[in-house]
């Protein structure tokens, strides 16, 4: 498994936990997968840019 795509998966269950938590839990797992958003992003940024 890429770390893209661990990543991606990661962030779907981040999400879905985030939908059925109390607020306080909420708010910290969706800050959490915001992180896991940036390091995809950055990730594929660098891959883009080695072509």
């Amino acid at each position: 498994m890429t770390d893209g795509k661990f990543l991606q998966e990661q962030l779907a269950l981040i999400r879905e936990l985030a939908e059925q938590a109390d607020p306080y839990i909420r708010k910290r797992l969706l800050a959490l997968a915001e992180k896991y958003e940036r390091r995809l992003a950055d990730q594929k940024r660098a891959t883009q840019g080695g072509l």
